[in-house]
């Protein structure tokens, strides 16, 4: 099924939540917010008790990211409505719920599809304020609180550790830096989804780009790496800004806990990638926001394996950034320029702010 609304209705999604929340539900609009490459959203604004309320359904493609199987779409959800509701400032998950073949909302045992429901986010995308300083190539008041409010809550957030058996922490270890490689919304799934052809690399390059992130993932595997508590997809399109710096997140992934690496790459390597678009190295009002945001983070946490598990994680999130579909609107220099980072970062020991120009050369 490659987009999940035919199966929905107003009258379907009425008995829905007249089951949750008893008779006299009246769907008043369904309609489609958007799509991206994992899935859709879709509102819902409906009258209950006498209340008006909205919230968001959510579908996930199946065609690749390790989507295939309804049990994978069904993982996900599950995994996404523990950790919403587990995180502070994140909109709440409501429900996950099944459709079956003849497209009736069931118990998860039967289902053949699945959903979400989660909270409708207030505020406006982070992203708003980088494109911003992109475009004007300068801070103003606040864009500095802002990425430390940013680093000051995942330090709080990273306090948080897994607190099980040494023998299942170290398969949860193991398991996070491996799909940090090989997991299908991850460095392998997303290479996998570029096009055949690209004339800025060479796919003997990103092949290279694979191997080397194997060699960096089993020189590390075996680290007393801590665990601890994860957003997952903390990127700038997940974090909306209310008033006085207060914000609200969206869809955590993947994992409940692993190396904080993968939250703070996640953020960071905008910074970086913009710092590219604007001045062509890692320089200027980006290189600000960056040093801010890492900086604080380091003195607030003292944590000594951040910048071990970096590369790995920056790895991911570089081929994220260059990618030619996902974001089409920039130059293959600044591409060329990403891919480098990865390839050098991966041969190094850690990941080392003060040389990211160096990171950065392109021969």
């Amino acid at each position: 099924m490659a987009d999940g609304a035919d199966k929905f209705s107003k009258k379907l999604m009425a008995k829905y939540l007249a089951a949750r929340e008893g008779k006299g539900v009246k769907v008043e609009e369904f309609v489609k917010l958007g799509s991206g490459w994992h899935g859709s959203g879709y509102k819902i604004s409906y009258r209950a008790g006498g209340k008006f309320k909205s919230t968001v359904l959510r579908m996930i493609n199946p065609t690749g990211f390790s989507h295939d199987h309804p049990s994978d779409r069904a993982a996900v959800f599950i995994m996404q409505h523990r950790l919403f509701n587990s995180i502070p400032h994140h909109a709440r998950s409501i429900d996950v719920g099944g459709i079956t073949k003849d497209g009736d909302l069931i118990s998860l045992g039967d289902a053949k599809e699945f959903f979400q429901i989660v909270e409708v986010a207030q505020g406006v995308p982070y992203f708003s304020d980088l494109e911003r300083i992109r475009k004007e190539d300068k801070l103003k008041k606040g864009d500095i609180e802002k990425a430390l409010a940013l680093s000051d809550f995942l330090a709080k957030l990273h306090r948080e550790r897994y607190k099980g058996g040494p023998s299942f922490g170290r398969s949860l270890r193991l398991r996070h830096l491996r799909d940090a490689v090989g997991h299908g919304e991850m460095l392998m799934g997303v290479l996998d989804t570029y096009p055949s052809g690209n004339k800025w690399v060479k796919e003997g390059t990103l092949t290279e780009v694979i191997c080397r992130a194997i060699k960096f993932n089993r020189r590390i595997k075996e680290l007393p790496i801590p665990l601890v508590k994860l957003h997952g997809d903390f990127h700038p399109g997940n974090i909306w800004f209310k008033d006085n710096n207060k914000f609200a997140l969206l869809d955590a992934s993947r994992d409940m806990y692993g190396a904080s690496a993968d939250d703070l790459t996640a953020l960071s390597v905008n910074y970086i990638w913009l710092s590219l678009q604007t001045r062509g190295r890692f320089e200027g009002p980006f290189k600000d926001l960056f040093d801010a945001f890492w900086e604080n983070y380091l003195v607030k946490t003292g944590d000594k394996y951040l910048e071990v598990c970096a590369p790995l994680f920056f790895a991911f999130r570089a081929v994220v950034v260059a990618h030619p579909l996902f974001y089409p609107k920039q130059s293959d220099l600044v591409r060329k320029k990403l891919i480098t980072f990865v390839l050098n970062i991966l041969e190094s020991e850690k990941f080392d702010p003060r040389r990211m120009n160096s990171y950065l050369e392109v021969e």
